[in-house]
C-alpha cells in the first residue's frame, strides 16, 4: 500500500522537474521546441540510436537553461522528456499572450489524482463509459513501460481534447516507478478509479 508520505515524497520530485518544464515552456521558442520533442521522445523509444544527447539538443536548450539536470542515464530521462513534451502540446499556456510575470503556478492536486481518477473523471462527465474506461485503464495497466509511454500521447490527447485533468507529477511520479514497482501503481489506478466520488471528479 503507498503511504501518503511516500506519495508526497514522489509528486514533490516530480513536481520540482515540472516546475522546471513550466519555466522552459514560458517562451515561445521553448514551448515550440518542447513541443517537438514528442516527436524525439517517441523516435527514441522506437528505435534508440545511441546519439541522444544529439537527438535532444532543442529540448536539452530550454530545460537545462530552466534548470534541469540530467540523469545518468539517457534511457533514464526518457520519461521525464515525454511527459514535459505531453505538458508542452496540451497544457503549456501560449507565452504570448500571459503576463510576463513567469510561469503560472501549478493546480493543487491530491496524492489520488493519478490516471485512474482522470479515467474516472472522464466517465463521470460522459466522455466515456465506464466499460469503455475500465477496458482502456486496464490494457494500459498490463503494459511494459516502454510501450506504455508509446500509448500515452494518444491517451493523453483523448482526455485532454474533452478537458480531463491531467496532474502530470503524478503521472511523472507513476511512469518513473514503474519499472520497479508496476503492481503498486497498478494498484493505485484501480483505487482511484473505482473510489473517487462525483464530487472529486467534477473539479
Amino acid at each position: 500500500m503507498t503511504t501518503t508520505s511516500e506519495a508526497s515524497a514522489r509528486s514533490n520530485s516530480s513536481g520540482s522537474f515540472m516546475s522546471v518544464v513550466r519555466r522552459a515552456c514560458s517562451t515561445p521558442a521553448g514551448r515550440s521546441d518542447l513541443r517537438r520533442g514528442l516527436n524525439i521522445v517517441l523516435a527514441d523509444l522506437e528505435h534508440p540510436t545511441g546519439d541522444a544527447g544529439q537527438s535532444r539538443w532543442p529540448l536539452y536548450s530550454h530545460l537545462m537553461a530552466a534548470g534541469y539536470q540530467p540523469p545518468g542515464a539517457a534511457a533514464a530521462e526518457l520519461p521525464l522528456l515525454l511527459v514535459a513534451a505531453l505538458y508542452a502540446t496540451h497544457d503549456a499556456p501560449n507565452p504570448r499572450t500571459v503576463e510576463s510575470s513567469g510561469p503560472p503556478p501549478a493546480a493543487p492536486f491530491k496524492p489520488w489524482h493519478n490516471l485512474g481518477w482522470s479515467y474516472a473523471a472522464a466517465c463521470h462527465r460522459g466522455v466515456m463509459t465506464r466499460d469503455n474506461a475500465t477496458g482502456a485503464l486496464g490494457y494500459l495497466a498490463e503494459l511494459d513501460q516502454t510501450t506504455l509511454m508509446r500509448e500515452l500521447p494518444a491517451v493523453v490527447a483523448r482526455l485532454r481534447s474533452s478537458r480531463v485533468r491531467i496532474v502530470w507529477p503524478l503521472l511523472l511520479a507513476d511512469l518513473l516507478r514503474w519499472p520497479l514497482k508496476p503492481a503498486q501503481v497498478r494498484l493505485d489506478w484501480a483505487r482511484s478509479f473505482h473510489n473517487t466520488n462525483s464530487e472529486e471528479t467534477s473539479k
